[in-house]
């Protein structure tokens, strides 16, 4: 069960988002664009269905594609 403070994904959105906010009840879930690498928010809040979230994970060869996108970005 993702809580607030987790990373996460949303159904339907490429990126990993903090939960800012999950109510009582659930139903919805605030959240925030997260840069993972800068480990940073990104200041974007959305709401979702808390059911479309799910925890965020990255393996070892994504980390690292994602390293080398990073280093060799203009």
């Amino acid at each position: 069960m993702i809580k607030v403070g987790d990373l996460g994904t949303a159904q339907g959105y490429n990126a990993a988002f903090r939960v800012c906010s999950l109510p009582k009840d659930q139903r919805t879930a605030e959240f925030e664009l997260f840069n993972v690498s800068k480990q940073q928010p990104m200041q974007h809040r959305m709401r979702v269905p808390a059911s479309a979230l799910s925890p965020f994970s990255e393996d070892a060869s994504q980390a690292g594609a994602r390293f080398v996108r990073e280093a060799t970005k203009d």
